[in-house]
């Protein structure tokens, strides 16, 4: 980022910092966003392990006032944050939100995120959220990330979508030819969009494609909510837009290899038919001779429904294949140890789980953390209740085998003494539906 454009940001942000939630407000319930933060949801993906978070170092890239600094620390038990920003103003907020919360293991630091390898470090997880897309150049950015992750490191980056936005983009220039961007805007400049939209057409194309409801009259312009919304979209300095092809094509400059979508299954090409198990034959030939890259290229280009391209990527050259759990042996099986997804361990779930078990009704598990599933997920209350354990530990397969016999020990069909056998195919059968979502995580030891 050149130092104009730089200058400009931390105006901006300086004025208000972003995002503007009440310093009081916690995000301990907000299960999808704790999941996507946890180091414990790509590190699954990237090594089909379990990490333990305790000690591992956190850099909050582009912190702003502290809310996401805050979802990695309650993400991430005892993990060392560092949090970066451009607004010392945006700094100062994010201390306070991190202290009022209990964090005091925070360090914080003014810098832009080109000079990151000052501090000396080096990262197990990098969280850059909301800024890249503001960088001059995105690659030499992505660069001195690279250069500070550890070896096995993972940083969590995102773009904006340009298909996504492209009406918030003629937006954007418009306000440039009307002399609105060449500072740092504010009530002014607010004023002079909702005006505008106020005053054109109804069937006028950008008001009803980007006007985000500032065509409204009795809109309260004064409202900071408001006042957020447009300046960071059609008032955002600096604001770029990026397709799949481009965002991988900077990753491979940045010696860094895509790792999954951070709502993957949110991405899925097939999902975009009427039968998703019939589609059309050219279809299918090309989404089987597809690259990751392709398919993601073909959905955005379908349907592009998503503001962010929000990845996951880690080093280049070091993914290795993983052996999905359908093709395990019973020699892997007998080597699997079990874990129930951090952020299913709260309280609140297991309250539900137990009331769910006593009406002997089906457990809804995707109802809490909904991003790794693009439609609810129902287990039966007998299924449901093998995961009680893991509420405390993580068992073995043999454990929970065990544990499946003792609190099911009958063959339902014929009225038999279950074989351990029957037994543990069923589990099998439940982990391998649950560990689809990362409801349930499954590692070799």
């Amino acid at each position: 980022m050149n130092h104009y454009s730089r200058e400009l940001v931390q105006k901006q942000y300086d004025t208000i910092p972003y995002p503007n939630i009440p310093i009081e407000n916690s995000p301990k319930d907000d299960y999808n966003a704790l999941f996507i933060h946890n180091l414990v949801t790509p590190y699954y993906l990237y090594r089909q392990k379990v990490a333990d978070t305790t000690d591992k170092l956190i850099l909050d890239v582009g912190c702003g006032s502290g809310f996401t600094t805050l979802i990695l620390a309650l993400a991430n038990p005892n993990a060392r944050i560092v949090a970066i920003d451009l607004s010392a103003e945006s700094l100062k907020f994010a201390e306070k939100r991190l202290k009022f919360h209990g964090f005091e293991n925070v360090e914080y630091h003014q810098m832009p995120l080109e000079e990151i390898a000052s501090l000396g470090q080096h990262y197990d997880y990098i969280n850059c959220n909301d800024v890249l897309y503001l960088c001059e150049s995105p690659t030499e950015a992505l660069k001195s990330l690279q250069s500070v992750l550890k070896p096995e490191g993972i940083i969590r980056g995102n773009f904006h979508s340009y298909y996504q936005r492209f009406y918030i983009y003629l937006a954007q220039e418009l306000c440039r030819c009307l002399g609105l961007l060449e500072d740092n805007p504010g009530d002014f400049e607010i004023g002079v969009v909702a005006e505008t939209f106020q005053n054109l057409r109804p069937e006028v194309i950008l008001r009803r494609s980007a006007s985000m409801g500032l065509e409204n009259k009795d809109l309260d312009l004064s409202d900071i909510g408001v006042k957020q919304r447009v300046l960071n979209n059609i008032l955002l300095q600096g604001d770029k837009g990026y397709n799949i092809p481009q965002v991988f094509e900077m990753l491979r400059e940045a010696k860094l290899e895509f790792l999954s979508m951070t709502n993957w299954r949110h991405w899925e090409v097939r999902d975009l038919f009427q039968d998703k198990n019939k589609i059309p034959t050219t279809w299918e030939f090309v989404l089987e001779n597809a690259t990751e890259e392709e398919r993601l290229h073909l959905f955005e280009l379908l349907h592009p429904s998503h503001r962010l391209i929000d990845f996951w990527c880690v080093n280049r050259d070091s993914i290795s294949p993983i052996k999905p759990l359908s093709e395990w042996d019973d020699n892997d099986w007998e080597r699997a140890r079990i874990h129930l997804h951090p952020q299913l361990k709260a309280p609140k779930v297991r309250e539900d789980l137990l009331e769910t078990i006593k009406k002997q009704q089906p457990w809804e598990i995707s109802k809490y953390i909904t991003q790794p599933a693009a439609a609810p997920v129902y287990i039966s209350h007998n299924q449901a209740a093998a995961l009680l354990p893991l509420f405390s530990q993580h068992l073995s397969f043999s454990d929970m085998v065990e544990y499946w016999l003792k609190i099911q020990p009958i063959n339902l069909i014929t009225g038999e003494t279950k074989t351990r056998k029957e037994a543990r195919e069923e589990v099998k059968i439940l982990l391998k539906e649950l560990e689809t979502f990362l409801y349930v995580l499954v590692e070799k030891i």
